[in-house]
């Protein structure tokens, strides 16, 4: 009788935390999400977004807190017995956004909670689709649809709202101004002053 609460955890703690922490991992070339638990300032990203912008939209179940589910969470991606590539989590981000993160962004906008790291993972996922990394190597398609968004992650280099104007994926939340402007920020830093330091602004 609590099987809604429980998938509603899953989705929004791992599944939505893989989206999170793949796209800045594929920007700095880092190849699998233990390896980018092992990167300081995203292992930190992950683990503020989950539990000052996640857990407060995600019910508890019988013997288990959201909090103490993230903590679990992130000891699964941080072992290295579990070889999970970036790449594959990173795969078919239009649907793994919309299905995972935007649920809770909705939440969150609605709710009036902070929206700011859901934001920059918006933000790294723009940057990735753009289809270079960091070093300069290429990002092979990855995405039944990586043609348009990667057309719509150039023009936002420039244009951030470019991206969000993409309606089929963000719809209406492309309209809220808590969101659209911390997103601009955020990508306006990533192409600026990088993945590494982006974060860094993100985490304190």
């Amino acid at each position: 009788d609590r099987v809604q609460d429980y998938e509603t955890m899953k989705l929004r703690v791992l599944n939505a935390g893989h989206q999170i922490i793949a796209n800045p991992g594929e920007i700095l070339g880092i190849e699998t999400i233990s390896g980018c638990m092992r990167h300081p300032r995203v292992s930190a990203f992950v683990e503020k977004v989950q539990q000052d912008e996640i857990v407060a939209h995600v019910p508890a179940v019988p013997d288990m807190t959201p909090a103490a589910y993230v903590e679990r969470i992130l000891q699964r991606f941080a072992n290295s017995q579990i070889v999970d590539t970036t790449r594959r989590v990173a795969f078919d981000g239009s649907s793994r956004h919309t299905g995972f993160i935007h649920p809770i962004l909705r939440d969150a906008l609605k709710a009036g909670t902070p929206v700011q790291g859901l934001a920059l993972s918006q933000a790294l996922w723009a940057r990735m689709c753009e289809g270079t990394r960091e070093d300069g190597s290429e990002i092979a398609p990855n995405d039944p649809a990586w043609p348009d968004l990667s057309e719509a992650a150039r023009a936002a280099r420039a244009d951030p709202l470019a991206w969000l104007a993409q309606r089929q994926i963000y719809g209406d939340l492309a309209d809220a101004e808590a969101f659209s402007s911390a997103f601009a920020r955020w990508l306006g830093l990533l192409w600026a002053e990088g993945c590494d330091a982006t974060l860094a602004r993100y985490t304190g």
